[in-house]
Protein backbone atom coordinates (compact mmCIF):
# COMPACT_ATOMS: atom_id res chain seq x y z
CA UNK A 1 0.00 0.00 0.00
CA UNK A 2 1.32 3.42 -1.06
CA UNK A 3 1.71 6.46 1.35
CA UNK A 4 -0.83 7.38 -0.26
CA UNK A 5 -3.92 4.88 -0.11
CA UNK A 6 -4.97 5.09 3.18
CA UNK A 7 -5.82 8.59 2.57
CA UNK A 8 -7.70 7.86 -0.75
CA UNK A 9 -9.60 5.12 1.34
CA UNK A 10 -10.18 7.00 4.13
CA UNK A 11 -11.49 9.73 1.50
CA UNK A 12 -14.49 7.29 0.22
CA UNK A 13 -15.31 6.01 2.91
CA UNK A 14 -15.82 9.39 4.60
CA UNK A 15 -17.55 10.73 0.64
CA UNK A 16 -20.05 8.02 1.12
CA UNK A 17 -20.60 8.22 4.73
CA UNK A 18 -21.26 12.22 4.05
CA UNK A 19 -23.47 11.41 1.29
CA UNK A 20 -25.67 9.04 3.33
CA UNK A 21 -26.02 11.31 6.20
CA UNK A 22 -27.36 13.79 3.32
CA UNK A 23 -29.71 11.99 2.28
CA UNK A 24 -31.08 10.68 5.76
CA UNK A 25 -31.37 14.07 6.60
CA UNK A 26 -31.78 15.83 9.71
CA UNK A 27 -32.71 13.83 12.61
CA UNK A 28 -33.02 15.97 15.82
CA UNK A 29 -33.41 15.79 19.57
CA UNK A 30 -35.58 18.57 21.55
CA UNK A 31 -32.82 19.60 23.31
CA UNK A 32 -30.89 20.60 19.77
CA UNK A 33 -33.34 23.25 19.41
CA UNK A 34 -31.99 25.67 22.68
CA UNK A 35 -28.73 26.30 21.25
CA UNK A 36 -30.53 26.79 17.66
CA UNK A 37 -32.73 29.63 19.20
CA UNK A 38 -29.52 31.12 20.85
CA UNK A 39 -28.12 31.03 17.49
CA UNK A 40 -30.92 32.86 15.60
CA UNK A 41 -31.33 35.14 18.52
CA UNK A 42 -27.67 36.23 17.83
CA UNK A 43 -27.78 36.30 14.05
CA UNK A 44 -31.20 38.54 14.35
CA UNK A 45 -29.29 41.18 16.88
CA UNK A 46 -30.89 40.40 19.63
CA UNK A 47 -27.37 39.20 21.52
CA UNK A 48 -26.38 35.94 23.12
CA UNK A 49 -29.96 34.83 24.55
CA UNK A 50 -32.57 33.03 24.58
CA UNK A 51 -35.35 34.86 25.69
CA UNK A 52 -35.40 38.49 24.41
CA UNK A 53 -33.74 40.31 26.99
CA UNK A 54 -32.86 38.03 29.39
CA UNK A 55 -28.78 37.16 29.54
CA UNK A 56 -28.72 33.75 30.92
CA UNK A 57 -26.55 31.10 29.82
CA UNK A 58 -28.59 28.03 29.37
CA UNK A 59 -26.57 26.43 26.47
CA UNK A 60 -23.58 24.47 27.49
CA UNK A 61 -22.24 24.94 24.18
CA UNK A 62 -22.08 28.40 23.33
CA UNK A 63 -19.26 28.45 20.81
CA UNK A 64 -21.49 26.19 18.74
CA UNK A 65 -23.68 28.46 18.87
CA UNK A 66 -22.12 31.42 17.18
CA UNK A 67 -20.71 28.80 14.77
CA UNK A 68 -24.68 28.36 14.09
CA UNK A 69 -25.93 32.16 14.21
CA UNK A 70 -23.26 32.84 11.74
CA UNK A 71 -24.61 30.00 8.90
CA UNK A 72 -28.37 32.07 10.13
CA UNK A 73 -26.60 35.37 9.63
CA UNK A 74 -25.37 33.92 5.52
CA UNK A 75 -29.11 32.67 5.46
CA UNK A 76 -28.51 29.17 5.89
CA UNK A 77 -30.81 27.57 7.62
CA UNK A 78 -29.95 26.81 10.79
CA UNK A 79 -30.88 22.89 10.80
CA UNK A 80 -29.52 22.11 7.77
CA UNK A 81 -26.20 23.82 8.67
CA UNK A 82 -25.71 22.19 11.58
CA UNK A 83 -26.33 18.71 9.83
CA UNK A 84 -23.63 19.86 6.97
CA UNK A 85 -21.15 21.06 9.39
CA UNK A 86 -21.23 17.86 11.72
CA UNK A 87 -20.99 15.49 8.39
CA UNK A 88 -18.04 17.51 7.53
CA UNK A 89 -16.55 17.52 11.37
CA UNK A 90 -16.63 13.88 11.25
CA UNK A 91 -14.84 13.49 8.02
CA UNK A 92 -12.13 15.96 9.18
CA UNK A 93 -12.03 14.01 13.01
CA UNK A 94 -11.38 10.92 10.50
CA UNK A 95 -8.33 12.47 9.16
CA UNK A 96 -7.16 13.69 12.15
CA UNK A 97 -7.24 10.14 13.80
CA UNK A 98 -5.54 9.06 10.91
CA UNK A 99 -2.92 11.79 11.33
CA UNK A 100 -2.72 11.23 15.46
CA UNK A 101 -1.87 6.96 15.03
CA UNK A 102 0.89 7.95 12.43
CA UNK A 103 2.40 10.85 14.14
CA UNK A 104 2.44 8.03 17.67
CA UNK A 105 4.47 5.85 15.35
CA UNK A 106 1.92 3.00 14.82
CA UNK A 107 1.62 0.72 12.19
CA UNK A 108 0.14 -2.74 11.19
CA UNK A 109 -2.28 -0.58 9.41
CA UNK A 110 -3.91 1.02 12.60
CA UNK A 111 -3.88 4.42 11.57
CA UNK A 112 -6.54 3.63 9.28
CA UNK A 113 -8.24 0.61 11.10
CA UNK A 114 -8.94 3.33 13.52
CA UNK A 115 -10.18 6.40 11.40
CA UNK A 116 -12.19 3.76 9.45
CA UNK A 117 -13.96 2.11 12.25
CA UNK A 118 -14.83 5.79 13.44
CA UNK A 119 -16.34 6.62 10.53
CA UNK A 120 -17.94 2.87 11.04
CA UNK A 121 -20.01 3.30 14.48
CA UNK A 122 -23.64 4.01 13.34
CA UNK A 123 -25.01 5.43 16.54
CA UNK A 124 -21.97 8.18 16.74
CA UNK A 125 -23.41 8.98 13.05
CA UNK A 126 -26.81 9.32 14.54
CA UNK A 127 -25.58 12.36 17.03
CA UNK A 128 -24.57 13.89 14.13
CA UNK A 129 -27.57 14.08 12.40
CA UNK A 130 -28.77 15.76 15.37
CA UNK A 131 -28.21 19.08 15.32
CA UNK A 132 -26.26 18.87 18.47
CA UNK A 133 -22.63 19.94 18.82
CA UNK A 134 -20.92 16.31 19.58
CA UNK A 135 -19.26 16.33 16.35
CA UNK A 136 -17.52 19.72 15.92
CA UNK A 137 -16.56 18.96 19.68
CA UNK A 138 -15.02 15.80 18.85
CA UNK A 139 -13.63 17.27 15.67
CA UNK A 140 -11.80 19.91 18.44
CA UNK A 141 -10.62 17.52 20.78
CA UNK A 142 -8.50 15.51 17.52
CA UNK A 143 -7.36 18.50 16.34
CA UNK A 144 -5.87 19.60 20.15
CA UNK A 145 -4.99 15.60 20.28
CA UNK A 146 -3.30 15.53 16.96
CA UNK A 147 -1.62 18.55 16.59
CA UNK A 148 0.42 18.08 20.01
CA UNK A 149 1.21 14.60 18.84
CA UNK A 150 2.70 16.29 16.09
CA UNK A 151 4.37 19.36 18.23
CA UNK A 152 1.98 21.95 16.78
CA UNK A 153 1.73 23.21 20.13
CA UNK A 154 -0.12 26.37 19.01
CA UNK A 155 -2.86 25.18 17.02
CA UNK A 156 -2.76 22.74 19.59
CA UNK A 157 -3.80 25.93 22.02
CA UNK A 158 -6.34 26.90 19.52
CA UNK A 159 -8.23 23.74 19.43
CA UNK A 160 -7.83 23.26 23.19
CA UNK A 161 -9.27 26.74 23.75
CA UNK A 162 -12.01 26.18 21.75
CA UNK A 163 -12.79 22.65 22.46
CA UNK A 164 -13.31 24.35 26.22
CA UNK A 165 -15.74 26.99 24.53
CA UNK A 166 -17.88 23.98 23.01
CA UNK A 167 -18.40 21.95 25.94
CA UNK A 168 -17.57 22.38 29.58
CA UNK A 169 -15.32 18.80 29.45
CA UNK A 170 -13.09 20.71 26.84
CA UNK A 171 -11.17 21.58 30.06
CA UNK A 172 -9.60 18.29 30.61
CA UNK A 173 -7.56 19.41 27.04
CA UNK A 174 -6.58 22.47 29.22
CA UNK A 175 -4.85 20.39 31.44
CA UNK A 176 -3.43 18.06 29.16
CA UNK A 177 -1.62 20.85 27.13
CA UNK A 178 0.79 21.92 29.81
CA UNK A 179 1.59 17.94 30.61
CA UNK A 180 2.38 18.12 26.76
CA UNK A 181 4.47 21.44 26.79
CA UNK A 182 6.22 19.85 29.70
CA UNK A 183 7.09 16.69 27.82
CA UNK A 184 8.45 18.61 24.67
CA UNK A 185 10.43 21.30 26.57
CA UNK A 186 13.73 19.95 25.63
CA UNK A 187 12.95 20.38 22.01
CA UNK A 188 10.53 23.42 22.27
CA UNK A 189 11.65 26.81 23.13
CA UNK A 190 10.41 28.76 26.05
CA UNK A 191 8.81 31.53 23.79
CA UNK A 192 7.06 28.62 21.91
CA UNK A 193 6.17 27.04 25.17
CA UNK A 194 4.43 30.92 26.69
CA UNK A 195 2.77 31.61 23.39
CA UNK A 196 0.63 28.18 23.40
CA UNK A 197 -0.22 29.05 26.46
CA UNK A 198 -0.59 32.33 26.05
CA UNK A 199 -2.98 31.67 22.84
CA UNK A 200 -5.72 29.09 25.04
CA UNK A 201 -5.39 31.59 27.63
CA UNK A 202 -6.46 34.35 25.45
CA UNK A 203 -9.01 32.76 23.59
CA UNK A 204 -10.67 31.05 26.69
CA UNK A 205 -10.27 34.57 28.82
CA UNK A 206 -12.05 36.33 26.48
CA UNK A 207 -15.27 34.10 26.84
CA UNK A 208 -14.54 34.07 30.57
CA UNK A 209 -14.72 37.88 30.78
CA UNK A 210 -17.45 38.26 28.38
CA UNK A 211 -19.61 35.82 30.33
CA UNK A 212 -18.75 36.79 33.40
CA UNK A 213 -19.90 40.67 32.56
CA UNK A 214 -22.85 39.31 30.87
CA UNK A 215 -24.49 36.54 32.83
CA UNK A 216 -22.57 36.72 35.82
CA UNK A 217 -20.84 33.21 35.61
CA UNK A 218 -18.79 31.14 33.01
CA UNK A 219 -20.74 27.82 34.59
CA UNK A 220 -23.92 27.76 32.60
CA UNK A 221 -27.40 27.89 33.90
CA UNK A 222 -28.47 24.19 32.49
CA UNK A 223 -25.36 22.64 34.22
CA UNK A 224 -26.94 24.25 37.50
CA UNK A 225 -30.35 23.55 36.44
CA UNK A 226 -29.41 19.54 35.46
CA UNK A 227 -26.98 18.87 38.83
CA UNK A 228 -30.76 19.86 40.87
CA UNK A 229 -32.59 17.49 38.94
CA UNK A 230 -30.60 14.56 39.13
CA UNK A 231 -30.00 13.99 42.56
CA UNK A 232 -32.35 11.33 43.24
CA UNK A 233 -30.58 8.29 43.77
CA UNK A 234 -33.00 5.79 41.36
CA UNK A 235 -31.29 8.41 38.30
CA UNK A 236 -27.50 7.59 39.79
CA UNK A 237 -28.21 3.85 39.54
CA UNK A 238 -29.70 4.60 36.01
CA UNK A 239 -26.82 6.58 34.69
CA UNK A 240 -24.43 3.34 36.09
CA UNK A 241 -26.36 0.98 34.34
CA UNK A 242 -26.76 3.18 30.84
CA UNK A 243 -23.09 3.34 30.88
CA UNK A 244 -22.08 -0.39 31.53
CA UNK A 245 -24.52 -1.41 28.92
CA UNK A 246 -22.96 0.80 26.67
CA UNK A 247 -20.21 -1.37 26.31
CA UNK A 248 -22.13 -4.41 26.40
CA UNK A 249 -25.08 -3.44 23.87
CA UNK A 250 -24.48 -0.01 22.67
CA UNK A 251 -25.51 3.36 24.12
CA UNK A 252 -28.81 4.71 25.14
CA UNK A 253 -30.98 6.78 23.63
CA UNK A 254 -34.38 4.32 22.48
CA UNK A 255 -35.44 4.41 18.81
CA UNK A 256 -32.49 4.65 16.52
CA UNK A 257 -30.21 4.06 19.40
CA UNK A 258 -31.81 0.76 20.73
CA UNK A 259 -29.54 -1.38 22.05
CA UNK A 260 -28.54 -4.86 20.66
CA UNK A 261 -25.71 -7.43 20.20
CA UNK A 262 -25.66 -7.50 16.72
CA UNK A 263 -23.44 -4.43 16.32
CA UNK A 264 -20.95 -6.43 18.20
CA UNK A 265 -20.34 -4.24 21.36
CA UNK A 266 -18.65 -6.79 23.81
CA UNK A 267 -15.90 -7.77 20.95
CA UNK A 268 -15.36 -3.57 20.13
CA UNK A 269 -14.99 -2.95 24.16
CA UNK A 270 -12.86 -6.24 25.03
CA UNK A 271 -10.67 -5.55 22.40
CA UNK A 272 -10.57 -1.73 23.21
CA UNK A 273 -9.43 -2.83 26.67
CA UNK A 274 -7.02 -5.23 25.69
CA UNK A 275 -5.56 -2.22 23.39
CA UNK A 276 -5.48 -0.04 27.22
CA UNK A 277 -4.12 -2.85 29.23
CA UNK A 278 -1.14 -2.69 26.12
CA UNK A 279 -0.68 0.77 26.08
CA UNK A 280 -0.28 1.05 29.71
CA UNK A 281 2.37 -1.92 29.90
CA UNK A 282 4.13 -0.46 27.52
CA UNK A 283 4.38 2.96 29.79
CA UNK A 284 5.18 1.02 32.77
CA UNK A 285 8.01 -0.98 30.55
CA UNK A 286 9.30 2.06 29.18
CA UNK A 287 8.48 1.06 25.37
CA UNK A 288 7.05 4.52 24.20
CA UNK A 289 6.90 5.02 20.73
CA UNK A 290 7.10 8.61 20.84
CA UNK A 291 8.08 11.33 23.07
CA UNK A 292 4.99 12.41 24.71
CA UNK A 293 3.50 8.91 25.73
CA UNK A 294 1.09 7.74 23.98
CA UNK A 295 -0.91 6.78 27.25
CA UNK A 296 -1.16 10.65 27.46
CA UNK A 297 -3.16 11.22 24.64
CA UNK A 298 -5.23 8.02 24.00
CA UNK A 299 -6.48 7.36 27.50
CA UNK A 300 -6.50 10.72 29.33
CA UNK A 301 -9.02 12.44 27.90
CA UNK A 302 -11.55 9.45 27.35
CA UNK A 303 -10.76 7.92 31.29
CA UNK A 304 -11.24 11.58 32.68
CA UNK A 305 -14.38 12.21 30.31
CA UNK A 306 -16.38 8.83 31.36
CA UNK A 307 -15.22 9.24 34.77
CA UNK A 308 -16.17 12.87 35.39
CA UNK A 309 -19.28 12.00 34.00
CA UNK A 310 -20.07 8.69 35.30
CA UNK A 311 -19.52 9.95 38.88
CA UNK A 312 -21.81 12.94 38.11
CA UNK A 313 -24.62 10.85 36.88
CA UNK A 314 -24.42 12.13 33.60
CA UNK A 315 -25.59 9.17 31.30
CA UNK A 316 -29.44 9.69 32.06
CA UNK A 317 -31.29 10.99 29.28
CA UNK A 318 -28.82 12.58 26.81
CA UNK A 319 -27.53 10.28 24.44
CA UNK A 320 -25.25 13.03 23.29
CA UNK A 321 -22.97 12.52 25.73
CA UNK A 322 -21.77 9.24 24.72
CA UNK A 323 -19.96 10.72 21.93
CA UNK A 324 -16.62 11.65 23.02
CA UNK A 325 -16.13 8.26 23.61
CA UNK A 326 -15.86 6.39 19.86
CA UNK A 327 -13.12 7.85 18.44
CA UNK A 328 -10.95 6.47 21.27
CA UNK A 329 -13.09 2.95 21.36
CA UNK A 330 -12.07 3.35 17.43
CA UNK A 331 -8.49 3.39 18.09
CA UNK A 332 -8.26 1.23 21.02
CA UNK A 333 -10.11 -1.86 19.05
CA UNK A 334 -7.22 -2.12 16.11
CA UNK A 335 -4.44 -1.69 18.39
CA UNK A 336 -5.56 -3.72 20.93
CA UNK A 337 -6.41 -6.57 17.92
CA UNK A 338 -2.43 -5.74 17.02
CA UNK A 339 -1.16 -6.51 20.49
CA UNK A 340 -3.13 -9.90 20.76
CA UNK A 341 -1.97 -10.71 17.36
CA UNK A 342 1.62 -9.83 17.13
CA UNK A 343 0.72 -7.10 15.27
CA UNK A 344 -0.83 -8.64 12.03
CA UNK A 345 -1.87 -5.97 9.53
CA UNK A 346 -4.19 -8.78 8.31
CA UNK A 347 -6.09 -9.46 11.57
CA UNK A 348 -6.25 -5.49 11.97
CA UNK A 349 -8.20 -5.62 8.88
CA UNK A 350 -10.39 -8.26 9.53
CA UNK A 351 -11.39 -7.37 12.40
CA UNK A 352 -12.21 -4.14 11.24
CA UNK A 353 -14.78 -5.00 8.81
CA UNK A 354 -15.98 -7.22 10.29
CA UNK A 355 -16.93 -4.72 13.02
CA UNK A 356 -18.12 -2.01 10.71
CA UNK A 357 -20.21 -4.52 9.09
CA UNK A 358 -21.78 -5.71 12.23
CA UNK A 359 -22.55 -1.64 12.47
CA UNK A 360 -24.09 -1.73 9.19
CA UNK A 361 -26.14 -4.58 10.05
CA UNK A 362 -27.42 -3.30 13.14
CA UNK A 363 -28.25 0.16 11.70
CA UNK A 364 -30.41 -2.01 8.91
CA UNK A 365 -32.13 -4.28 10.65
CA UNK A 366 -32.63 -3.35 14.17
CA UNK A 367 -32.14 0.14 14.55
CA UNK A 368 -33.65 2.14 11.33
CA UNK A 369 -36.99 -0.15 11.90
CA UNK A 370 -37.05 0.98 15.06
CA UNK A 371 -36.88 4.87 14.86
CA UNK A 372 -40.16 5.65 15.13
CA UNK A 373 -40.97 9.05 17.16
CA UNK A 374 -43.31 12.12 17.50
CA UNK A 375 -41.14 14.06 20.30
CA UNK A 376 -40.38 17.21 17.98
CA UNK A 377 -43.42 16.68 16.05
CA UNK A 378 -46.01 16.67 18.40
CA UNK A 379 -44.49 19.48 20.61
CA UNK A 380 -44.32 21.37 17.11
CA UNK A 381 -48.44 20.90 16.77
CA UNK A 382 -49.05 22.30 19.67
CA UNK A 383 -46.89 25.05 19.27
CA UNK A 384 -48.46 26.17 16.22
CA UNK A 385 -51.67 27.76 18.90
CA UNK A 386 -49.21 30.17 20.32
CA UNK A 387 -49.10 34.14 18.54
CA UNK A 388 -45.10 34.71 17.49
CA UNK A 389 -45.05 37.59 19.73
CA UNK A 390 -42.15 38.59 22.45
CA UNK A 391 -45.18 39.66 24.55
CA UNK A 392 -46.49 35.94 25.14
CA UNK A 393 -45.44 34.02 27.76
CA UNK A 394 -45.40 29.79 27.17
CA UNK A 395 -44.00 27.46 30.36
CA UNK A 396 -43.48 24.28 29.09
CA UNK A 397 -40.80 21.50 30.85
CA UNK A 398 -39.00 20.78 27.37
CA UNK A 399 -38.02 23.63 26.08
CA UNK A 400 -36.35 22.75 22.63
CA UNK A 401 -38.74 22.22 19.80
CA UNK A 402 -41.40 24.43 21.62
CA UNK A 403 -39.00 27.39 22.59
CA UNK A 404 -37.59 27.01 18.81
CA UNK A 405 -41.49 27.11 17.04
CA UNK A 406 -42.92 29.66 19.11
CA UNK A 407 -40.15 32.51 18.68
CA UNK A 408 -39.66 35.28 19.93
CA UNK A 409 -42.44 34.54 22.34
CA UNK A 410 -40.96 34.29 26.02
CA UNK A 411 -40.15 30.73 27.34
CA UNK A 412 -40.79 30.25 31.16
CA UNK A 413 -38.59 26.76 31.65
CA UNK A 414 -40.05 25.05 34.38
CA UNK A 415 -37.15 22.72 34.35
CA UNK A 416 -34.56 25.80 35.15
CA UNK A 417 -32.10 25.52 32.07
CA UNK A 418 -32.83 29.05 30.75
CA UNK A 419 -35.03 30.56 33.85
CA UNK A 420 -32.79 30.32 37.01
CA UNK A 421 -35.56 31.36 39.44
CA UNK A 422 -37.79 28.09 38.51
CA UNK A 423 -34.47 25.81 39.84
CA UNK A 424 -35.57 24.59 43.39
CA UNK A 425 -39.27 25.08 42.82
CA UNK A 426 -42.29 22.73 42.33
CA UNK A 427 -43.29 23.36 38.75
CA UNK A 428 -47.05 23.36 39.93
CA UNK A 429 -45.92 26.61 42.16
CA UNK A 430 -43.77 28.01 40.08
CA UNK A 431 -46.63 27.81 37.18
CA UNK A 432 -49.17 29.11 39.24
CA UNK A 433 -46.66 32.25 40.38
CA UNK A 434 -46.13 33.40 36.63
CA UNK A 435 -49.65 32.62 35.02
CA UNK A 436 -48.29 32.20 31.57
CA UNK A 437 -50.59 32.79 28.52
CA UNK A 438 -49.66 29.12 27.21
CA UNK A 439 -48.51 26.12 28.91
CA UNK A 440 -46.92 23.09 26.30
CA UNK A 441 -46.64 19.85 28.06
CA UNK A 442 -46.09 15.95 27.54
CA UNK A 443 -48.21 14.15 29.29
CA UNK A 444 -45.33 11.58 30.86
CA UNK A 445 -42.29 13.39 31.86
CA UNK A 446 -44.75 16.00 32.88
CA UNK A 447 -47.51 13.71 34.82
CA UNK A 448 -47.00 14.96 38.44
CA UNK A 449 -47.37 18.76 37.20
CA UNK A 450 -50.60 17.76 35.73
CA UNK A 451 -51.44 15.66 38.31
CA UNK A 452 -51.17 18.83 40.69
CA UNK A 453 -52.46 21.53 38.44
CA UNK A 454 -55.75 19.24 38.12
CA UNK A 455 -56.35 18.90 41.80
CA UNK A 456 -56.40 22.57 42.07
CA UNK A 457 -59.42 24.67 41.16
CA UNK A 458 -57.60 27.49 39.86
CA UNK A 459 -56.45 25.44 37.25
CA UNK A 460 -59.21 24.32 35.51
CA UNK A 461 -61.04 27.75 36.49
CA UNK A 462 -58.08 29.78 34.43
CA UNK A 463 -56.89 27.60 31.80
CA UNK A 464 -58.49 25.52 28.70
CA UNK A 465 -56.95 22.77 27.20
CA UNK A 466 -56.88 24.18 22.76
CA UNK A 467 -54.94 21.18 21.76
CA UNK A 468 -54.48 17.53 21.98
CA UNK A 469 -52.33 15.27 20.17
CA UNK A 470 -51.58 11.60 20.97
CA UNK A 471 -48.34 10.25 20.13
CA UNK A 472 -49.13 7.36 17.71
CA UNK A 473 -46.00 5.85 18.62
CA UNK A 474 -46.14 5.53 22.57
CA UNK A 475 -48.38 5.94 25.36
CA UNK A 476 -48.58 9.74 25.94
CA UNK A 477 -50.15 12.92 24.50
CA UNK A 478 -48.86 16.19 23.83
CA UNK A 479 -51.21 18.84 25.06
CA UNK A 480 -51.07 22.65 24.81
CA UNK A 481 -53.25 24.78 26.96
CA UNK A 482 -54.08 28.05 27.21
CA UNK A 483 -55.15 30.97 29.79
CA UNK A 484 -59.10 32.18 29.65
CA UNK A 485 -59.69 35.61 29.33
CA UNK A 486 -61.72 37.21 32.11
CA UNK A 487 -63.84 40.28 32.55
CA UNK A 488 -62.02 43.26 31.14
CA UNK A 489 -59.92 40.72 28.77
CA UNK A 490 -56.84 40.31 30.93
Amino acid sequence: MTRRAPAFVLGLAALIRTAVGLWLGFRPFDDSYITFRYGLNLASGHGFVYNLGEPVLGTTAPLWAMVLALCAATGAPIEQASLGISLTCDAASAFLLLRLLTALGFGAGIPLAGAMLFLGFFDYFSLARSGMESSFFVFLVLGSLASIASRRLVIAAVFTALAALTRPEGVLLVVLLPVALWYCRADLRTRDAVTAIGVMLAIAGSWAVYAMRTFGSVVPQSIVAKAAMFKDPALAQFSWNNIALFFLRGQFGGEIFTRTYIQLMPVTSLLALVGAAWLTMNLLRGREGSAIPRVALLLFFPGAYVAGLALSHAFTYFPWYYAPIYPFLAVLVPIGTAAATRSSAKAVLVVTVVLVAAQIAAAVIVKMPSDSTFWVDGYFEMSERVPRDASVRVAAPEIGAVGWRVWPAAILDMAGLVTPEAVGVAPETYFKLKRPEYLIVRTDNAADLLRALQLDPWFAESYDAVAVRRDPYASREFRAYKRKLVAGGQ
